[in-house]
């Protein structure tokens, strides 16, 4: 088996190009790690594409996605300056959209910050 790196599993991903087992396709059988991964796919993908690419998160998509998925995480997501301030700080080659492998790093710098592993 060959490994693959962080940006081509996020892109196969997101494409649905990633042969996936048929335990990670249900709720059944699912370690804890699995059921995670498959949490913030399937919510990037709820949230994705109601504004236009069902594979990149508008800055509205985001600030939705930030209230209703992780309020107790971001402060003040509803105000428009702030998701304006973390969308530039995340959106890596400002196109005004977040890809997945963009929302991905933003999902682990909140991931590093709450265990404390940023210190």
């Amino acid at each position: 088996m060959r490994l693959i790196c962080p940006r081509e599993l996020s892109q196969r991903l997101c494409a649905g190009t990633l042969p996936l087992t048929p335990c990670l396709l249900s709720l059944s059988n699912v370690s804890s790690m699995e059921a995670a991964i498959n949490t913030l796919v399937s919510q990037f993908k709820a949230f994705a594409g109601k504004e236009g690419s069902n594979h990149t998160l508008s800055k509205n998509e985001l600030q939705s996605l930030l209230t209703s998925q992780l309020p107790h995480y971001t402060k003040n997501a509803s105000d428009s300056s702030v998701t304006d301030q973390l969308m530039s700080s995340v959106d890596k080659n400002n196109d005004g959209e977040l890809s997945f492998l963009e929302f991905w790093q933003f999902i682990g710098q909140l991931a590093s910050t709450h265990g404390g592993f940023n210190k």
